[in-house]
C-alpha cells in the first residue's frame, strides 16, 4: 500500500512538472504575442515627452525671439526719440541765438543761428521722426525752416528801421511756430514711447505667463503619463514587499508603461510559483521531521518486539508459560504502539480536508514525532483541556505547531521550556486560543515587523518561510494570530482559531 502511494505521488508529480512547462510555454507566448499587440495599438511615452520637450523649446524659442525683437524695437525707439530730443535742443538754440542777434546784431550770433537751422533741417531729414508724426507735419515743418532761414537773409539786406522791425515781427513768429511744432513733435514721442515700453512690458509679462502655463501644462501632463503610473507600479511592488502577491490591475495607455506592466506580471506569476515551490519545500522539510520522528518512534518498539521474539524463542522449550504470556503481551503492547504511530503518520499525509478533530491529541502527536530532533537540555510542556476541539484542516494545523515549535528550538540556546497551551476563547466560546511560549534570546521591534515576510530569516540557513507558513495557515482558517515578544525576554505566539465550522 505504502510502495502504491510513493507511486500514485511520482506519477502525479512528473505529470504536475510537464504541465506545469506547458503552462509556462504557453504564458510565455501569450505574453510576448500581448506585449507586441500592444506596442502596435499603444502610443509611445518617449514620443509624447519629445513632443512635449520639442513645444517647450519652440515656446522659449519665440519668447525669446519676441523678447529680442522688442529689445530691437526698444533701442530704435530710443534711437529715434534721440533725434527728436536733439531737434527739439537745436530749435530752442535757434530762439535763443535769434533772441542773442537781434539784440546785439553781431555777426557770431548769426553764424551760430544759421548753424542751428542747419543741423535741425538735418536733423528733420531723418527718417526716424515718421515714428512720432506724420509726414504732412515734417513737410511743413521743413517749409518753415527754410522760410525762417529766408527771412533771416531778407532781414540781413534791409537798412529801413521800419521794415527791420516788422520782419523781425515775422522772424519771431515763425521761430515760436517752429519751436511749438517740435514740442509737439518731442510730446508725442514721449507718448508712444511710453505706450510702446508699456505694450513691450506687457508682451514680457504675456510671455512668462504663457511660458509658466505651458510648464504647468507640461508638468501635469509629465505627472499624469509618467510619475501616476510609476507611483502607481511604486505602491504595488510595497504591496509585493509586504507579500501580498497581486498582478497590477491598473490600465495604461503607453507602449513603455504597458511593457513594463506586462513585464512586472510576469514577474510577479513566477515569483507565485516559485514562492509556492517553496512552501512546499517547506512543507517537504516538515515531512522530513515527521518521518525521522516517525523512524524514531518505530525503532523503539520494533526493537522490543525482536528482543522479545527472540528471548520467546529460547524459552519455548521450557514450561514457563506465564513469562511467556508476558512476553506476548509485549509484542502485543509494541505492535499496538508502532500502529498508532504509522496511524497518527496516516493521518497527517492525509488528503486536505477541513473538519473537527481533537487539538490537544494533535498537539501530542505531533510532539512526539517532532521530539527526536529537540535537544535533550530542552523541556516541552503541554497545558489544554482534554479533548478540545478545533474546526480546520488536521494535517496543516499540525504543521504550523511544528513549524512554531521549530522556531522556539531555535531561539534557545542551551537549556530552555517550550510551553504549548490552549483554551475556549470568544464570547460564546467559538474560538481556540493556542499560545506557544518559548523563554528564548526573544526579537526586537524591527524583526517583529517583518517575522511573517516571505524568505525573511535571521537564522544563516533556512529560506525563512517557517512563519510565512504558520501566517498562511491561520490566515485559511480565519483565524488570527499575534506576537508578544522582547529581547532577552522569550516569546509568545498567541494563535485563535475557529472551534466549530462557521455558518454560511
Amino acid at each position: 500500500m505504502h510502495y502504491a502511494t510513493v507511486c500514485e505521488g511520482s506519477v502525479n508529480s512528473i505529470t504536475t512538472r510537464v504541465l506545469h512547462k506547458y503552462l509556462e510555454r504557453l504564458q510565455n507566448a501569450i505574453f510576448r504575442n500581448s506585449i507586441d499587440y500592444m506596442k502596435l495599438r499603444t502610443r509611445s511615452l518617449r514620443q509624447k515627452i519629445f513632443f512635449g520637450y520639442v513645444s517647450g523649446v519652440a515656446v522659449v524659442f519665440a519668447f525669446v525671439l519676441l523678447s529680442w525683437n522688442n529689445l530691437n524695437n526698444t533701442q530704435e525707439m530710443v534711437s529715434s526719440g534721440e533725434a527728436v530730443s536733439s531737434f527739439f535742443d537745436a530749435t530752442l538754440e535757434i530762439r535763443r541765438f535769434e533772441k542773442n542777434f537781434f539784440l546785439y546784431r553781431t555777426g557770431e550770433d548769426y553764424r551760430e543761428l544759421n548753424g542751428y537751422i542747419r543741423e535741425a533741417q538735418d536733423l528733420l531729414g531723418r527718417k526716424e521722426f515718421y515714428l512720432f508724426t506724420s509726414p504732412e507735419v515734417v513737410d511743413n515743418l521743413s517749409q518753415d525752416l527754410r522760410d525762417y532761414s529766408d527771412l533771416l537773409k531778407t532781414d540781413a539786406g534791409i537798412i529801413d528801421p521800419v521794415q527791420k522791425q516788422v520782419l523781425e515781427g515775422q522772424i519771431r513768429e515763425k521761430g515760436k511756430d517752429i519751436v511749438t511744432t517740435a514740442e509737439m513733435i518731442s510730446n508725442d514721442r514721449d507718448v508712444i514711447a511710453g505706450n510702446y515700453l508699456q505694450s513691450a512690458k506687457q508682451q514680457v509679462i504675456s510671455g512668462v505667463v504663457l511660458i509658466l502655463v505651458a510648464g504647468l501644462a507640461g508638468g501635469l501632463f509629465f505627472y499624469d503619463k509618467a510619475v501616476k503610473p510609476l507611483s502607481v507600479l511604486e505602491k504595488h511592488m510595497q504591496r509585493i514587499a509586504d507579500g501580498e502577491f497581486s498582478l497590477i490591475p491598473a490600465r495604461f495607455d503607453d507602449r513603455e508603461l504597458v511593457s513594463l506592466k506586462a513585464a512586472f506580471n510576469k514577474m510577479l506569476i513566477e515569483l507565485q510559483e516559485r514562492q509556492q515551490y517553496l512552501v512546499e519545500s517547506e512543507k517537504f522539510a516538515s515531512l522530513g521531521t515527521l518521518v525521522f520522528g516517525v523512524a524514531h518512534e518505530l525503532n523503539n518498539p520494533l526493537s522490543n518486539i525482536f528482543t522479545s521474539s527472540q528471548i520467546l524463542k529460547e524459552e519455548m522449550r521450557d514450561d514457563n508459560l506465564e513469562y511467556k504470556m508476558e512476553l506476548i503481551d509485549q509484542i502485543e503492547a509494541e505492535t499496538a504502539r508502532a500502529r498508532d504511530v504509522v496511524t497518527s503518520l496516516l493521518d497527517f499525509s492525509r488528503t486536505k480536508q477541513n473538519g473537527t478533530f481533537s487539538l490537544d491529541k494533535a498537539i501530542d502527536q505531533t510532539i512526539r514525532f517532532i521530539k527526536a530532533e529537540i535537544p535533550a537540555q530542552i523541556r516541552i510542556s503541554t497545558a489544554m483541556p482534554e479533548n478540545l476541539q478545533v474546526y480546520g484542516d488536521r494535517q496543516q494545523i499540525q504543521q504550523m505547531i511544528l513549524n512554531l515549535i521549530k522556531n522556539a528550538v531555535d531561539a534557545i540556546k542551551g537549556e530552555g521550556t517550550i510551553s504549548i497551551s490552549a483554551s475556549r476563547a470568544g464570547e460564546k466560546g467559538e474560538m481556540v486560543e493556542i499560545h506557544v511560549r518559548d523563554n528564548g534570546a526573544g526579537m526586537g521591534p524591527e524583526t517583529l515587523s517583518k517575522i511573517f515576510d516571505p524568505f525573511f530569516t535571521s537564522k544563516k540557513k533556512g529560506y525563512g518561510l517557517g512563519l510565512f507558513v504558520v501566517h498562511n495557515v491561520v490566515e485559511k482558517h480565519g483565524g488570527i494570530v499575534d506576537v508578544d515578544s522582547q529581547p532577552g525576554m522569550g516569546t509568545t505566539f498567541i494563535i485563535q482559531l475557529p472551534a466549530r465550522e462557521p455558518k454560511t
